[in-house]
C-alpha cells in the first residue's frame, strides 16, 4: 500500500509540505534447508535437495514514512527540497537468507536492513 499527500504552505501557498508512507507485506519465501551434517563434513554449505523448498521464512513486513518540504523560488524556476525518510519504522527483522557459517559450523540467518533514517536534499532547476 502506498499513500501520499502534499499540502501547500506559506504566505503565497508557493511551498509544499509532503507526507508519504509505504506499507509492504508478503508471505515468507520458501527455501531449501541446509544439510547441516553434510555441510560440516564438507566444510561448505550443502543444501538438502531431498527437501527442496520445504521450509518457509517468516512473513515480510516493512513500513516506511517520508516527510519533507519543497521551497519553490518566486523569481526563478528553482526549488529546494528537504526530505527525511524513515525506512522500516517498526525495525522488523526480515530474513533475507539462511547460510551455513564454516567458522561456527551453524546455519545463521542474514537479515535485511532494519530501522534506517535517511536525510535528502535536492536542488531542482
Amino acid at each position: 500500500m502506498l499513500a501520499g499527500k502534499e499540502f501547500k504552505i506559506g504566505k503565497n501557498k508557493r511551498h509544499v509540505f509532503t507526507l508519504d508512507t509505504k506499507l509492504t507485506t508478503a508471505g515468507g519465501r520458501y527455501y531449501t534447508p541446509t544439510d547441516l551434517e553434510a555441510s560440516r563434513m564438507a566444510g561448505f554449505e550443502i543444501k538438502d535437495e531431498a527437501n527442496a523448498y520445504s521450509e518457509q521464512y517468516d512473513p515480510y513486513f516493512r513500513w516506511d514514512v517520508k516527510f519533507g518540504v519543497r521551497l519553490n523560488s518566486a523569481k526563478r524556476k528553482l526549488s529546494h527540497q528537504f526530505y527525511f525518510d524513515i525506512q522500516n519504522v517498526t525495525n522488523n527483522q526480515n530474513i533475507f537468507a539462511a547460510r551455513y557459517n564454516r567458522q561456527t559450523n551453524q546455519v545463521n540467518e542474514v537479515y535485511q536492513i532494519g530501522f534506517f533514517p535517511d536525510f535528502m536534499y535536492r536542488l531542482q532547476f
